[in-house]
């Protein structure tokens, strides 16, 4: 396999794991090809199937492409698989029944998603919208409900994912319930600097182009009043559009906006 001494430094301590995971990423899509078999081993839904399992999994998943602006599956359509999200960025977000738009997460390559699939057939309640080109590895839902009969450790995998995912998703409704707008602007802001941000001699470099429409879709606000709350920091000089990427000079100020009360 082409990754096999990156294998080698990793476990011999001379790479760290987050740049071990950059370097794959890297040089599977310079190659062309993505290790399927590899992707679904180490995914924690599968942990404790047996490699002829795993290797049902592989035989029946494909690889979807999709371009930016493109759905994965949208509200209302019917359960028909489980997807790992093998490069770019895909948007979860929920519509309510007068057309508002709340993006719920976006996510990044090698998550999981579609856990549903393992419920009785029935239409999604929430999308997913690719926000770059980005591919995606399909599995069928009969493929892996038959997989589930027969390995039932893969429910307990999916239960103790099930949780964490459930703490993160009730932590985020906290803040959009009871946090006024600017600390919920501010809440998402922090969070994306953590995942996305790099640091450079000016600030913290938010390192994914988002239009103050996908802000506000982020944290259920207009984008009037986004646009506001953003003229305002750039006036504190906390942070500035530099380009198509906002650059955070003070995070500490940013924070303390969390705690700050009115809109």
């Amino acid at each position: 396999m082409g990754v096999c001494f990156l294998d080698d430094a990793l476990l011999a301590g001379k790479m760290d794991a987050q740049s071990y995971i950059f370097l794959v990423r890297l040089m599977t899509k310079a190659l062309g090809h993505y290790d399927r078999e590899r992707v679904i081993a180490d995914s924690t839904w599968f942990q404790g199937i047996p490699k002829p399992g795993l290797d049902t999994l592989v035989q029946a998943s494909h690889i979807k492409h999709l371009t930016a602006g493109k759905y994965l599956y949208q509200a209302g359509v019917t359960v028909t698989g489980c997807y790992c999200l093998l490069s770019g960025r895909l948007r979860i977000s929920m519509m309510s029944e007068f057309g508002q738009t709340f993006a719920v997460t976006d996510l990044d390559p090698l998550f999981w998603l579609g856990d549903d699939c393992w419920l009785p057939e029935e239409s999604r309640g929430i999308e997913a919208q690719a926000q770059v080109d980005s591919d995606v590895l399909v599995i069928p839902r009969r493929v892996v409900l038959e997989l589930g009969n027969k390995y039932p450790i893969l429910y307990r995998n999916l239960f103790v994912e099930a949780g964490q995912r459930r703490r993160h998703i009730y932590e985020l409704m906290g803040s959009m319930v009871f946090y006024p707008l600017r600390a919920r602007l501010a809440v998402r802001v922090v969070a994306l600097v953590a995942e996305h941000g790099t640091e450079r001699d000016d600030g913290i470099c938010l390192g994914i182009k988002l239009s103050q429409n996908d802000f506000a879709s982020l944290c259920l606000g207009s984008r009037q009043r986004v646009n506001k709350i953003f003229r305002e920091w750039t006036d504190q000089d906390i942070l500035a559009l530099q380009g198509d990427h906002y650059v955070i000079y003070d995070l500490n100020r940013l924070k303390a906006e969390i705690n700050v009360q009115g809109v």
